[in-house]
């Protein structure tokens, strides 16, 4: 699993902005409406732009944000909280 990857219209597979991408296009079908065209590079790479800067946004602030994610693990007698190791490209 690596790093969170917020994405870029230039690196955009395995990228929070494709999970965006993919939800709403999955989104639209579920509403009988046509998926997001892939036809225009140019208006392909408007909305990938979009994405990412919502993807590179959202990673930033989880990471910036780290410590507030804890895991509890079970050492039976005690209880020992750790936090991920959270990093952004």
């Amino acid at each position: 699993m690596g790093a969170l990857k917020g994405g870029s219209p230039d690196d955009f597979g395995d990228s929070l902005a494709l999970e965006i991408e993919n939800a709403l296009n999955q989104l639209l079908l579920l509403d009988g409406l046509p998926t997001l065209p892939n036809n225009d590079p140019d208006t392909t790479r408007e909305r990938r732009r979009f994405f990412s800067a919502i993807g590179r946004g959202v990673v930033r602030h989880l990471v910036a944000r780290r410590q507030s994610f804890e895991i509890d693990v079970d050492t039976s007698a005690n209880d020992v909280f750790r936090h991920p190791d959270l990093t952004s490209d």
